[in-house]
């Protein structure tokens, strides 16, 4: 018999690291299943138009993360695009109804606390969602969003956090006493990862990867960009490039616009929004250095959805030879090993320091590229699969 899945993100159109993992836990599953049929679960959130002609089909998305999805595709449906309370518990009511149709339901969307209502619900956790209770006052709403937190948390099987760092805090929201396994997000594949690094492509080249958004955990270019034109002198001689996908969202556009402004105070910034596979791939291949900075002057106690949960683009960097410089927030304090694999840094200050070692010692960062292309085997594709296998087996997918 057929297994029909339902795999719901509606921030598909993004095509950042998010979106990299769920295609190659879709390639699993078809892998996995055999006689498979995968739908990605879409709906039209902040007013974006799902029936687009250049909304993203399976193809895009097969092309730009180099899989082949054969046995998934994309479901559409409409949501109320309101901010009114009932509209939302609408909403949420419908998609919920849709996963009933399933024999798998993942949750693949960033803090939803859609209620899993296949006959398996798998939720892959990005970062865990506040409790409802805490987001209201008075008794008797506070009772019903107690009913509420408990019918969401009891309705999946397991719950997938993507580091340590995410699931520390799942647990802290939601008790110990929840089925957690951490599965690290996939990267590139084992076989790939030792013909990544070639030193003779390397130019002096600083390179950032991430979608270019102000809400969430917003990637900072708009600091790093700062950073660097404020140490314009000590970082003279090299070229630094910020790659990601941008959203047709006012606040978006005017978030990359600022970037765009700011880069123009020198001749070597160089903005590459939406750039092609190929295109960001080389830009790995003759990067040196790769900075990551979500989190920066976020107090991660207050506000610990704000920082990187994990960190693709860093792993991603790291296969091909680029050091990370990265902030010591969230997930990148596990998946760069400080003064070994890379920098991990809490200040302006350091960032620039530990930048200007790499810069001023090319054995150091000789070194340490091939060390971060060693550390980068722990997040392969391979490692995803059969930590998944293990999963599915255990819970009975």
């Amino acid at each position: 018999m057929t297994k029909k899945i339902c795999v719901l993100n509606p921030y598909i159109p993004t095509l950042g690291g998010g979106e990299k993992h769920m295609g190659l836990l879709c390639a699993f599953m078809e892998e996995y299943y055999g006689d498979v049929e995968i739908d990605i679960l879409v709906h039209n959130f902040n007013n974006v138009d799902i029936y687009a002609d250049d909304y993203v089909t399976i193809d895009k998305l097969n092309k730009r993360f180099d899989i082949s999805l054969s046995k998934t595709k994309i479901r559409k449906i409409d949501v109320i695009s309101s901010n009114k309370l009932i509209d939302k518990i609408r909403n949420k009511f419908k998609v919920e109804k849709e996963t009933k149709k399933y024999d798998l339901f993942v949750n693949f969307m960033f803090l939803s606390k859609h209620i899993g209502r296949a006959k398996k619900n798998l939720f892959v956790c990005m970062f865990p969602a506040h409790r409802f209770e805490n987001e209201v006052n008075g008794f008797f709403k506070k009772i019903l969003a107690k009913i509420a937190d408990r019918l969401y948390i009891k309705s999946y099987d397991v719950f997938a956090p993507i580091s340590e760092y995410t699931n520390h805090r799942f647990h802290t929201f939601w008790g110990n006493d929840n089925n957690s396994k951490i599965i690290f997000p996939p990267v590139i594949s084992e076989q790939e990862i030792d013909k990544l690094y070639d030193e003779k492509d390397k130019k002096n080249i600083i390179i950032s990867v991430g979608r270019f958004f102000v809400s969430a955990h917003c990637k900072r270019q708009l600091e790093m960009v700062k950073m660097f034109v404020s140490n314009h002198e000590a970082f003279k001689g090299y070229e630094y490039h910020l790659v990601g996908a941008v959203a047709n969202t006012k606040e978006d556009l005017e978030y990359l616009n600022q970037v765009k402004q700011l880069a123009k105070q020198v001749d070597n910034v160089f903005i590459h929004e939406n750039c092609p596979y190929n295109e960001l791939v080389d830009l790995y291949k003759s990067a040196k250095i790769f900075w990551h900075a979500a989190g920066y002057t976020i107090n991660e106690n207050i506000e610990p959805e704000k920082v990187e949960h994990f960190g693709i683009s860093t792993v991603e960097a790291m296969c091909y030879g680029a050091v990370p410089v990265v902030i010591n927030k969230g997930g990148l304090k596990e998946t760069v090993e400080h003064t070994v694999s890379g920098y991990v840094w809490n200040t302006e200050e350091e960032c620039v320091k530990y930048t200007c070692e790499l810069i001023n010692n090319d054995d150091k960062r000789k070194i340490m590229a091939e060390k971060a292309q060693e550390r980068s085997k722990k997040f392969s594709i391979e490692q995803y699969f059969r930590a998944n296998k293990e999963l599915f087996d255990e819970y009975k997918l």
